[in-house]
């Protein structure tokens, strides 16, 4: 079995080039060694030549002239204006950062809006455990008391919060 060599791009540029019959005599005569040798490049050549004999059959078109005229007008213009197309897609660009740098703001700002309203509208169940943490943690001191009107003596005198210090003290020590 032979060993099937692939072309070079380089070299299916100058297949095109060949059947044009614009290659001088020894890029011609390296081509023709190539057809020789691979099947590939036979097959190519054929392809193309097919190609240009069904171009060959389609009608041709004449641009009219105001086609031509637009289209020399926007060829002028881009070659005058090239580097204003390129500020132009700069600043397109720029202004599309600016635009996604705010709606990432609005979100980011909704979110905090929608954390700050839930946080105030619900509550946490354990902010009034830490509210009542004095009592809470020198209840079965108060409980052995049993009068309800000694605490509020207690209370009314300001003593729970002097008591809860004088405890933290204690524990301190």
């Amino acid at each position: 079995m032979a060993k099937i060599t692939r072309l070079s791009s380089e070299q299916r540029e100058n297949l095109t080039a060949y059947l044009d019959g614009e290659l001088d005599e020894a890029a011609t005569q390296e081509i023709e060694h190539i057809l020789a040798a691979s099947e590939v490049a036979r097959h190519e050549v054929d392809m193309l030549s097919r190609t240009w004999d069904m171009l060959n059959v389609l009608p041709t078109h004449k641009a009219s002239e105001e086609f031509t005229r637009k289209t020399m007008t926007n060829l002028r213009a881009s070659e005058q204006g090239g580097s204003g197309a390129a500020g132009q897609m700069v600043y397109r660009n720029a202004r599309r950062g600016v635009i996604l740098v705010i709606w990432a703001g609005v979100l980011a700002g909704c979110g905090y809006l929608g954390f700050m309203a839930t946080n105030h509208w619900f509550p946490n169940e354990y902010e009034q455990l830490l509210d009542d943490y004095d009592v809470i943690s020198n209840l079965d001191k108060y409980s052995e008391i049993g009068d309800a009107e000694f605490l509020k003596v207690l209370q009314s005198k300001h003593t729970f919060a002097d008591h809860a210090s004088h405890d933290d003290q204690a524990d301190s020590k």
